[in-house]
């Protein structure tokens, strides 16, 4: 382990051995490939022969800029912030609700190390100004709106004197140790920001994949934020992301202030930073959790502005010839712009199957199947390279149809580059209900969907008759074909999916303990149930007896910070998986919002839901895996949470309970001993368990208290996954 220095830790994780080979593979069939390739030009058809040859070569280009990304990934560690070090909390909003914006400063009045939390309406709110004042954080608004976001922060810093400013979006709610774990590098005095990962607490958007049966929890941007910026990071060459980062002040005054012109202004102002000589450090634990866009026109929105912003950083800033950056960091910025030409590429890929299948015409000069084997060795040795580069992150499958649903909106983005329109600045729209008109933004993806299937059933004809293409060629773009048509329907059917979504608020699946009251008067009745599924708005209780639906309902939830009642209304009750007792689903009564603060402020601003869980981003092969494909569960089926008691020598642990095959997780308002042998007791006549030990163990601050997750095993080793890092790093060694 490297030795401490006053800045820190870093550990550089360079691509292992495997990497390097496969990339050798690919180098080395890429030679290959297009010396056989080159002279296969058809002079026939030369506007399909260049279009094919362009998206190749981009494709090639593409790999190597992400091959030098991603070689080396740093892994840092602050020091402890010195005496003195506070920030100021910057929190913009313009139109989002006052129930997203509560979440948010609920957290970040929790922050340590902060010294004022900022609320920067661009609204100009009346209820954002009660709001502000109800929490006890400063309110400020201004008349000239101009520079959207960027122009807000600029207000901010003339009204605040802190010599370093959190930036967050309104949805971004921060774990109260976010300054703690960042402040520190700031010792350096050539640190201009730290930037950390943006993560996503609602796991059903449109932007996140995976199931609770299979353990994943993945989104889009993870490979960006788990591998490629840790990548950029070796080379100097971090973004700010716009929010959950830490800006020096000095720094930021030394570029005049957040950079205004175009409409990312995060990606303008890191720019400008390097550009002076300034460095930024990439944080690589997950310290604050938002709102992801939950629907296609909030992902299109988001994409296409980012897109356009960084069309016109490009134009504006001219970064590829700047002689102020170094050229990693020229090469860095260049591979965040080309990205959205990829749009093209996906676009010449997706529909020229379909015009070789309909007019005969090739774009190469066809000499049958070793052209076809040579293609598919060389493409099958990028896409190898891409997913041991990617450290797992990149889910090909997955990300293939996030390609295609957003291939025409990156084609619209580099359009800002011809087109001279002053686009203004698109706020993503912060709401998790789908919309069924939004099915008329897909007229791409049907296009694409339409085209292969007719073109595969016209083209078939064709041949049939008249024999127009060879019949290798048919047969290898009747396959292309094939594969576009069942990826487009396959992207066509997750987004229709999640334009059917209802729920106004996310529930986090984790359990909590509350005692209700049952009956009236003598007598009333009280007991101690499991909640799950929570929400300031409802839960679900875990019940020994059937309930009417509209009955009244009251009692506490113990949390962390002490107990908190509540009133509510059962909506209906059903029996639970198993047979065993009922699940009662619960709205509350609250008599203001305000009444639901302690519990929100156990939900938001920290990683419990996918701990407790078990949910990875990245899950290696295994045997169970495999079989639950085929229906079968090794565990043992439905997972239900109980109340146990684990005992070491005299003392006594109260806790809930969760086996998952040979492993239980244990969550408990008490801390567990952990290098004790524990023996278990769980309620509900399951059989004791003697002898385990915790094999993984995270404490929560949260709440205005603690909470303590273990996982226990009677033997074996294992290798618990916990969601603030990414999989990469081996949490032992960074706790040792």
């Amino acid at each position: 382990m490297p030795a401490p220095d006053d800045f820190g830790i870093a550990r550089i994780h360079s691509v292992k051995p495997l990497g390097v080979a496969a990339l050798l593979v690919f180098l080395v069939m890429t030679a290959v490939y297009f010396a056989f390739r080159i002279p296969l030009w058809n002079p026939a058809a030369p506007f399909l022969s260049g279009l094919l040859l362009a998206a190749e070569l981009f494709g090639t280009f593409t790999v190597l800029l992400h091959v030098f990304s991603t070689w080396r990934l740093v892994e840092r560690q602050a020091p402890p912030p010195l005496p003195g070090f506070e920030a100021d909390i910057f929190i913009t909003t313009w139109n989002e609700s006052v129930e997203i914006l509560r979440h948010t400063l609920l957290a970040a009045r929790q922050v340590s190390h902060a010294r004022a939390v900022w609320l920067l309406d661009d609204g100009c709110r009346p209820e954002m100004q009660a709001l502000a004042a109800e929490l006890g954080v400063r309110y400020l608004t201004r008349t000239d709106r101009s520079h959207a976001k960027a122009g807000n922060l600029n207000n901010a810093l003339q009204h605040s004197d802190a010599p370093f400013v959190a930036i967050f979006d309104c949805d971004h709610a921060p774990s109260p140790d976010f300054l703690e774990r960042t402040l520190g590098y700031f010792i350096d005095p050539r640190v201009s920001f730290v930037q950390t990962p943006q993560d996503f607490y609602n796991v059903d958007s449109f932007q996140h994949r995976g199931s609770d049966e299979t353990g994943e929890a993945w989104h889009e941007q993870t490979l960006f934020y788990r591998v490629i910026q840790p990548g950029k990071d070796y080379w100097d060459a971090t973004f700010f992301c716009g929010s959950c980062a830490v800006m020096r002040r000095a720094a930021i005054d030394d570029i005049g202030g957040f950079a205004t012109g175009t409409i990312t202004e995060d990606m303008h102002t890191s720019l400008r930073l390097h550009k002076n000589g300034w460095s930024a450090v990439y944080h690589t634990e997950a310290l604050a959790f938002g709102l992801s866009p939950a629907t296609l026109e909030q992902y299109e929105t988001q994409r296409l502005r980012w897109g356009r912003g960084a069309m016109q950083v490009w134009t504006k800033e001219g970064f590829l010839f700047s002689g102020r950056l170094t050229l990693a960091q020229r090469v860095a910025y260049l591979t965040s712009a080309v990205t959205y030409f990829e749009g093209w590429q996906k676009a010449v890929v997706y529909f020229l199957p379909m015009v070789v299948l309909l007019t005969g015409r090739m774009p190469i000069i066809w000499v049958g199947w070793p052209f076809v084997t040579l293609f598919l060795m060389w493409l099958l040795s990028g896409m190898i390279v891409n997913e041991i580069f990617s450290r797992g992150y990149a889910k090909t499958i997955w990300m293939e149809e996030y390609n295609l649903l957003r291939f025409f909106t990156f084609i619209k983005a580099t359009l800002t580059l011809v087109v001279p329109i002053k686009w203004g600045f698109s706020v993503t729209a912060k709401s998790l209900a789908g919309n069924r008109g939004e099915a008329l933004r897909l007229w791409p993806q049907v296009l694409i969907a339409l085209g292969a299937i007719g073109s595969i059933a016209v083209g078939s004809l064709l041949y049939r008759d008249s024999h127009h293409l060879p019949p290798g060629a048919f047969l290898a773009n009747l396959v292309w074909a094939s594969i576009t048509g069942v990826v487009a329907i396959k992207a066509l059917r997750f987004a229709t999916r999640r334009m059917g979504q209802r729920r106004s608020d996310h529930r986090f699946p984790i359990p909590l303990v509350a005692r209700i009251r049952t009956g009236q008067g003598p007598k009333s009745e009280s007991s101690l149930v499991i909640a799950q599924d929570v929400s300031s708005q409802g839960l679900r209780l875990a019940l020994d007896a059937d309930m009417a639906s509209g009955a009244p309902i009251a009692g506490t939830l113990l949390l962390p910070g002490g107990e908190m009642p509540f009133r509510g209304t059962i909506l209906r009750t059903l029996p639970a998986p198993g047979g065993d007792g009922y699940m009662a689903a619960l709205r509350f009564d609250w008599a203001k919002p305000g009444d639901a603060d302690m519990l929100n402020s156990v939900l938001y601003g920290n990683a419990l839901q996918w701990d407790i869980n078990g949910w990875a981003e990245v899950r290696r092969f295994s045997f169970s895996r495999v079989l639950s494909l085929f229906g079968r569960r090794v565990d043992g089926g439905h997972r239900r949470w109980r109340f146990g008691r684990l005992s070491h020598g005299m003392d006594e642990i109260q806790g809930l309970v969760r086996r998952e095959g040979d492993l239980f997780r244990i969550l408990s308002s008490t801390a567990l001993p952990s290098t004790a042998y524990l023996d278990l007791r769980v309620a509900g006549g399951t059989a004791p368990t003697d002898n385990l030990k915790v094999v993984g163990y995270r404490e929560y601050h949260i709440g205005g208290g603690s909470l303590h997750m273990a996982v226990l095993a009677a033997s074996g080793t294992y290798k618990t996954v916990f969601h603030r890092e990414p999989t990469w790093i081996d949490t032992a060694q960074r706790a040792a």
